[in-house]
Order: structure tokens, then C-alpha cells, then sequence
């Protein structure tokens, strides 16, 4: 993970790269405002956002945000209205809907569309907004409460900062931050109980909180009962959560310490100067003092690698520490959390969870850990049978990866700012001395179905359908989450159909809607990245980290010697063109004429989101001079002018859309540009004409 004082780099490529993109407002930004309305209902939450986005700009816009989800959460709905109207998104196969959308956006209609591009992080595009226009977005989603200390706790994600290593996502599709820290509205209702916002007074159930930090909700004096909801095909759902009851069993837990510099960063803006470290050990003390005689912990930590402090085994059973026999279980522990190191480096946390898996004969692994990293093979290390639990840790923690990773193995996810982690670990190592419950459930044709969550039992139950008149949002929304617990029991096509029929979105299915009576735009949109507020706890690291590594795939120029100018950023423009001039007569002169002119790196670094149409009409003044120089140049070789002439197309426009083509998988604006040049199918001409353009190998 990149280190605490580098968290706003200063190459906005390379940051937008590495999910950490810092934006200069240049123009406006079209999310406008942000509401949240929660319902709370017996352990049963319901979360709709309400996103208004408008465009101040003089041409069509692409509005798009990549944002964080609970891993566990099922959203099931997505509505618009625009211009005193209500459309309704509809569920297809991901690729299906992605296709429905860019139909749309060649049509020049009005669209939506709503993915999840990892588990726990989802997408939102909103294509050609028109100039003027303004349009209020709705998503619904439902998610359980975490149990806590007798509490029942519900988190909403708004934003993430640095995230270690490429996420294999397209650069259009990466969580990124930077953007203004607005405010957002909050309703709250909860019939059964008492709701607190941690860090914020409800008045009334309101409250205007910053959208820099979760929402972090509590639940006491909760009534547990069975809440009901309509299934797609008309059946009476059920579903009732009960906390779970303690278990005696001992535990037997590799626990591993995330020491990354990440960690050095404050715990929450309202828990003073405690770091995220200092918060996780403090909350291992509280753990040491709860342990039993039976218990055994292996207590390790991660950076860049992976390092064993011991464990709480006595020497008789195989333990690694030089302490006598009638020492207790919670001394030793507690001897060993004095072993941690301060935090610095990076987050290698799929290499750690591997090797402490093959090093340690414990059954279960419990991470601690702010989740930023993309350093994991989720379903590799899922194979390797041992349940993996999460305690997340911090205001910006994200449990995309890591929450999969327990989702995945039947282990369960605690979050917390810090205050409460000590109360967290208890509870998440409560349910560690419960026996893993693989999700049971009576097959394709639903009829019911037990799990954990969350500290808590969950089952649900499918009959058939009753004359009992249900509210409309409770009941969609109990029926969509009950089918998203059943999916993971299922095959990939019974999956995909039940998540169509609930209207879910999912790795499977998209939620996507068109408005075909909306006026059509005669241009490309322009894409905006709607860059999420960097986390209000980013502000300031409070321990000192080594400096960061060079980022993943990007060459760092050497610096100059203290107070010696930067000559090749000085570099006049004349000289690079003599330079670049230089070069091509060198080329011409050692007989390589078919390469006179290499556009390997060049449109890598076209912003193509800014403005597509212009790229469209070949003009290149948003570019800097040595670039639109390659691309004139590229455009005069003779092969280019005759592809050119039989297009019907100038020969700038045709290197352009080559560049795009070549950018296609990692920017969508750029894949429209081809497309809309070249189609769907390229020829061979165009094959032999990248291949001399250095575009691609053959």
C-alpha cells in the first residue's frame, strides 16, 4: 500500500493508475446532492440513496462513480426521474446490460446503468446527460446488522483512500479520490429500537453528515421478530435474525496484523490521535484478557512480508516461545502483541494470508486489517479450507477483497473505527469458537435456507403466497436479499436467472435502463469521473514511513542534485522536435524505414474522457506539441494517407482512432472513438498499419 506521506501523488496518471487519482476541479462537478434514507426493521436494514447529478456544461456528459458496497449487502433496485418522470432500471447478464447501454449511448439516449465491477464495489454511468439537464438517480439496497457487544451495527462505505496494487479493473472503472468534500443528507427510521450515528446527532431522525467518513450506525433496545417480503414469483419470504448464542469451543486462530504504512494513518476523525495500530493493540490487549486456558492464537504481522512473533501454545505442545509451562494463555498473547513493529511498507496481503496458511497448523485466520489492497487471489486462497474471518479497521477500510475472501471461506466481517475494535475482536472471535455452517438451503427451487452473518443466525424460508397485503419497499427488499444469501448454493446459469427474476446486481447481472423518448445527442459524451472525497482520516500520518516504492509499471526519472535546474522539464519545444527528427533520420539511415515513427506510449497518455468529439474531428491542441508532432508525422506516412482515402477519413483522425483502439481495454471513451472509426471488425490494413506504428507486435 502506498505509505502515509504519499498518499497524493504527483503524477495524476499514475495515481488515476493506482486508484488514487487526485482531481484539479477544472470544470463542474455533476453530482450535485446526496441523500441517505435508512430503514430499520428487527436486525433487517434497508438503505436508499437518492444522487442528483446535472450538467453545467455546454455538451453531452457521461457522469460515472466508482464507489464501495458492503460485501454483504444486496441491491436490488434503481429508478430515475427526469423531467417529472420515473424510470425503472431492469436486470440483464452483465455483459448483455453493458451492451444495451453503450446501443444507448451511440444512439445518443439518456441511459443508466449500475454494475458490480469487484465484490463490494460497484459502478455507476449516467450516459448523455444533456447540457442543462438534470436527472435524480435511486438505488436501493438491504444488508443485515453486525452484532457488536449486544449491539446491532450497521456501516455505509462512502469512500476509500490508496489502495495497494493494480486492481485489474479498466482504468474507466477504478476507484479513485480526490474530489470536494461535500455533505449529504441522512434519514434514519427504525420503529423497534434506538439509533445512534456515531460521531453525529439525529434530530428527529436527521442529520447532515460529511461524505468523507462512513456512516456508522448502532441499534440498541432492538425487538427481534420475522420480517416477510414477495419473492419475484410471488411467494410469502420469511426472514428472521437472531443473534447468535456464545460457544464454548476453544479457539485454535492464526491471527494476522496488518503493519502496512496505511496503518500509521488516523483511526477515526473522532477518536483523537490514535492510529489504526495503536487502535489494533489496544484491541489486543482486550482480546489477551478473555482468553481461556484451551484457547491457542499464532500471532503474526505483515508489511511487504511476513513475520512470526510466536504463539500462545505452552513449549509441551509445539509453542515457539521460552516460557514456562504454567504461564496462561492471555500472558503469553499479551507478551507477544509487545513483539508487533510499527507500521511502514506495502500490503502483501495475499502472499502473508498464503504463507501463514501453510505455516500454521491452526484451523482458522482471523485478519486484522484496513482491506486496502488489491494484493490477493481471492478464490486461490479460498481452496486452501481454512475459514478466514476480517476484522476492518479504520474510517477508510474497504471490504471488497478481503470481505469476498470470508465470504468465500464461511468466515464472517466485523468493522470498526477503532473506539470499539476491543469489543469487535471479542465478537469476532466469538464466532470463531462456533463450527463453520456451510449455507444449507433446499436447492435450485427455494424453499429455505440457514446461515451465520454478522454475529448473527439468519433463515429464511420460501411458501407459497398468502392475501397478507406487505409494504412495498420491505417487501422487495426481504426478497431480494433472502435470494442473494441462496446464489453462492447455486449453479452459475440458476444464479444468474434468480438474480434477473429479483432485479439484483451481482457479479452475474447489471441493473440498466434507457430512456428512449429522451431528446438524442448528436455527439460523443464527454466522461466525467466523479472522484470520491478522500477520507477525512488521510489527513495526516502519525507515524513516519520509508519512502515508497516506484508505482507498479511506471519508470522514475532520476532527480536532480540539490538546487541543479531540471533540464529536461525545461526542455524547450524546438528541442524535442530536433531531437525527435534526429532520431527518425538515425532510424532511416540503419535501414529500419518501417518503423520511422513509434506510437507505442502515446496514447497512453491522451485524456480521452475530456473531449472525444474534438479528438473526432482531429483536433489536437489539448495535446502537447511532441505528441501531436508523433501524430502528424504518423499521419503523413504513405500507408496511413491511403488507408485514410479509402475510409473516407483524414489521416490524423486515423491515427487517433488507432491510438484509441489500442486504449480501448483500459478507457471506454477511447473504445468508443474506435469503434465509431472502425466498427466492430478491423481489417488487415489496419492490423499492418498498427504493427508499423509500433501499436502492436507481431
Amino acid at each position: 500500500m502506498p505509505k502515509a506521506e504519499h498518499r497524493i501523488p504527483h503524477d495524476p496518471l499514475a495515481a488515476f493508475m493506482t486508484g488514487a487519482f487526485t482531481t484539479d476541479e477544472k470544470r463542474p462537478v455533476p453530482l450535485v446532492s446526496t441523500t441517505f434514507a435508512v430503514s430499520i426493521d428487527s436486525g433487517f436494514a434497508t438503505v436508499v440513496s437518492k444522487r442528483v447529478f446535472r450538467n453545467d456544461e455546454a455538451g453531452s456528459i457521461e457522469a460515472t462513480m466508482t464507489f464501495p458496497v458492503p460485501v454483504h449487502a444486496a441491491l436490488f433496485a434503481l429508478s430515475v426521474q427526469v423531467d417529472g418522470r420515473v424510470l425503472r432500471a431492469q436486470a440483464q447478464r452483465n455483459d448483455a446490460a453493458r451492451e444495451t447501454y453503450e446501443d444507448a449511448i451511440e444512439r445518443g439516449k439518456l441511459s443508466v446503468l449500475h454494475e458490480e465491477v469487484l465484490r463490494g464495489v460497484h459502478m455507476l454511468s449516467i450516459g448523455h446527460l444533456a447540457p442543462g439537464a438534470e436527472i435524480e438517480v435511486s438505488t436501493s439496497w438491504a444488508a443485515t446488522l453486525t452484532y457488536v457487544d449486544g449491539h446491532g451495527q450497521l456501516r455505509i462505505p462512502l469512500t476509500v483512500g490508496d489502495i495497494y496494487g493494480p486492481s485489474g479493473l479498466a482504468d474507466s472503472d477504478e476507484l479513485v479520490h480526490g474530489g470536494p468534500a461535500a455533505m449529504a443528507k441522512l434519514v434514519v427510521r427504525c420503529p423497534d429500537g434506538v439509533v445512534e450515528v456515531r460521531g453525529q446527532p439525529l434530530v428527529d431522525g436527521r442529520a447532515t453528515i460529511p461524505l468523507s467518513a462512513p456512516i456508522d450506525l448502532v441499534v440498541t433496545q432492538a425487538v427481534h421478530r420475522v420480517v416477510r417480503g414477495v419473492a419475484a414469483d410471488g411467494r410469502d419470504v420469511s426472514l428472521h435474525i437472531q443473534p447468535c448464542a456464545a460457544s464454548p469451543a476453544a479457539l485454535t486462530v492464526a491471527v494476522l496484523v496488518d503493519r502496512s504504512g496505511s496503518m500509521a494513518e488516523r483511526c477515526s476523525d473522532a477518536a483523537g490521535p490514535v492510529t489504526k495500530h495503536d487502535a489494533i493493540i489496544a484491541g489486543l490487549g482486550v482480546l489477551a484478557g478473555g482468553l481461556a486456558a484451551a484457547d491457542s492464537v499464532d500471532l503474526w504481522e505483515f508489511g511487504d512480508d511476513l513475520r512470526h512473533l510466536g504463539s500462545t501454545l505452552s513449549p509441551g505442545r509445539g509453542g515457539r516461545l521460552p516460557i514456562v509451562q504454567s504461564v496462561k494463555p492471555r500472558d503469553r498473547l499479551s507478551a507477544l502483541i509487545g513483539r508487533l513493529s510499527p507500521p511502514q511498507g506495502g500490503t502483501e496481503i495475499g502472499r502473508a494470508l498464503d504463507a501463514a496458511m501453510a505455516g500454521s497448523e491452526m484451523r482458522d485466520v482471523l485478519l486484522i486489517t484496513d482491506g486496502k489492497s488489491h494484493a490477493l487471489d481471492v478464490q486461490a486462497l479460498a481452496r486452501r479450507g481454512r475459514r478466514v474471518t476480517v476484522v476492518l479497521v479504520g474510517e477508510d477500510s474497504l471490504e471488497a477483497n478481503v470481505g469476498h475472501l470470508a465470504a468465500a471461506t464461511g468466515g464472517e466481517i466485523f468493522v470498526c473505527a477503532g473506539s470499539t475494535l476491543g469489543a469487535t475482536m471479542i465478537a469476532a472471535f466469538a464466532s470463531l469458537r462456533a463450527p463453520w455452517e456451510h449455507p444449507s438451503h433446499s436447492g435450485g427451487n427455494l424453499q429455505s435456507l440457514r446461515c451465520r452473518r454478522g454475529g448473527a443466525v439468519l433463515e429464511a424460508e420460501w411458501r407459497a403466497a398468502s392475501d397478507r397485503p406487505e409494504d412495498g419497499m420491505q417487501a422487495r427488499a426481504v426478497a431480494a436479499f433472502a435470494a442473494a444469501l441462496a446464489l453462492p448454493g447455486l449453479t452459475r446459469e440458476a444464479a444468474a436467472t434468480l438474480a434477473e427474476a429479483e432485479q439484483l446486481v451481482t457479479h452475474l447481472t447489471s441493473l440498466v435502463m434507457v430512456d428512449e423518448d429522451s431528446q438524442s445527442q448528436e455527439s460523443l459524451p464527454a466522461t466525467r469521473k466523479i472522484a470520491l472525497p478522500t477520507p477525512r482520516t488521510a489527513a495526516a500520518p502519525l507515524y513516519r514511513s520509508r519512502p515508497s516504492p516506484p508505482l507498479m509499471g511506471m519508470a522514475q526519472r532520476p532527480s536532480s542534485p540539490a538546487g541543479a535546474p531540471d533540464r529536461a522539464a525545461k526542455a524547450p519545444a524546438e528541442f524535442n522536435r530536433l531531437r525527435r527528427l534526429l532520431q527518425i533520420i538515425s532510424r532511416h539511415a540503419a535501414g529500419r524505414p518501417d518503423r520511422s515513427v513509434d506510437l507505442s506510449t502515446v496514447g497512453r497518455r491522451i485524456d480521452w474522457d475530456d473531449a472525444p468529439n474534438r479528438l473526432l474531428a482531429g483536433d489536437l491542441s489539448t495535446l502537447d506539441g511532441e505528441r501531436a508532432d508523433l501524430i502528424r508525422e504518423a499521419a503523413s506516412l504513405p500507408q496511413a494517407v491511403a488507408l485514410a482515402r479509402s475510409l473516407k477519413i483524414s489521416p490524423v483522425v486515423l491515427i487517433l482512432a488507432l491510438l484509441a483502439r489500442g486504449e480501448a481495454t483500459r478507457n471506454r471513451s477511447a473504445a468508443r472513438i474506435a469503434t465509431l472509426i472502425f466498427g466492430k471488425k478491423a481489417s488487415a490494413s489496419i492490423d499492418s498499419l498498427e504493427w508499423i506504428l509500433g501499436l502492436i507486435k507481431k
